[in-house]
């Protein structure tokens, strides 16, 4: 189940979810936020488990002054266009410190080569598009101040939504030592059909990041052995996401936070 605050993994219950079948601990870092990293890779550890951030969303964020990706023996990223360092289409990055690790991954996504047509393992066609590269160079250029930027747009918005906590909206948690990418800006509302409906009659787009869990998916079934999935069922059934993007001036905010208010009275 995940943190109710944070949407994260919940660590008090990871341990008890480890069986003799466990390979590694895939934490998803949501919504920009890193997930409890060292504490992850401490119980990891205990049990000779790898761990594969997946910080798809994270990536350019921080947890205690680390670097997401730089947090455990795998980290994967997307470069998908909604994601914090976004291209013109799909593509993706793993990290890690190990250089044998590293020498495997680079193998196996350039069809198991070792060399030129000299293989040493199965593959795929992973290899990063040349055009992708060729556009997020000179976005990676900006990137810090976009995530800084990303921050203010938050901030603004938790300032602004302050009056509507106790009328039941719910803003975003971030931990003190932790400094989210916000990929998204991801609130909860009760009734999330009749706010999303309220927000397009208002031309205010928003995306709900993701209706149901893992567990609940019919690909999973039969596949996916999931218990006491509460928290995660519930917010799965809120969380809708504002618009959230770091060239947003204060005028296109103000009309989102307007709408938001609007809703509430």
């Amino acid at each position: 189940d995940i943190d109710e605050r944070t949407f994260n993994i919940d660590i008090d219950k990871l341990e008890e979810a480890i069986t003799s079948k466990t390979k590694a601990i895939i934490p998803v870092s949501l919504y920009g936020q890193v997930a409890e990293m060292g504490k992850i890779n401490e119980i990891a550890k205990k049990h000779g488990l790898a761990v594969i951030e997946d910080a798809a969303q994270s990536f350019g964020g921080e947890h205690h002054g680390q670097r997401s990706c730089n947090l455990s023996l795998f980290a994967a990223t997307s470069f998908f266009p909604a994601k914090p360092l976004g291209g013109y289409g799909d593509g993706g990055a793993v990290f890690t410190n190990d250089d044998e690790m590293a020498k495997r991954v680079r193998e196996i996504l350039n069809h198991g080569q070792e060399s030129r047509y000299f293989h040493t393992r199965i593959g795929i066609n992973g290899r990063f598009d040349t055009l992708q590269a060729a556009i997020m160079m000179p976005k990676l250029k900006r990137f810090a101040w976009e995530v800084e930027q990303r921050n203010k747009v938050a901030d603004v918005y938790n300032r602004e939504f302050e009056e509507l906590l106790p009328k039941g909206l719910v803003t975003p948690y971030v931990e003190g030592y932790n400094k989210s990418a916000w990929a998204q800006y991801t609130i909860r509302v009760k009734d999330r059909a009749g706010f999303q409906k309220h927000m397009t009659s208002k031309e205010i787009p928003t995306s709900v990041h993701y209706p149901m869990t893992m567990a609940e998916q019919p690909a999973m079934k039969g596949r996916c052995i999931a218990k006491n999935l509460g928290r995660a069922t519930e917010a799965a059934a809120e969380v809708i996401s504002l618009p959230m993007y770091p060239d947003m001036d204060s005028s296109q905010q103000g009309m989102v936070v307007d709408a938001v208010k609007s809703f509430f009275k």
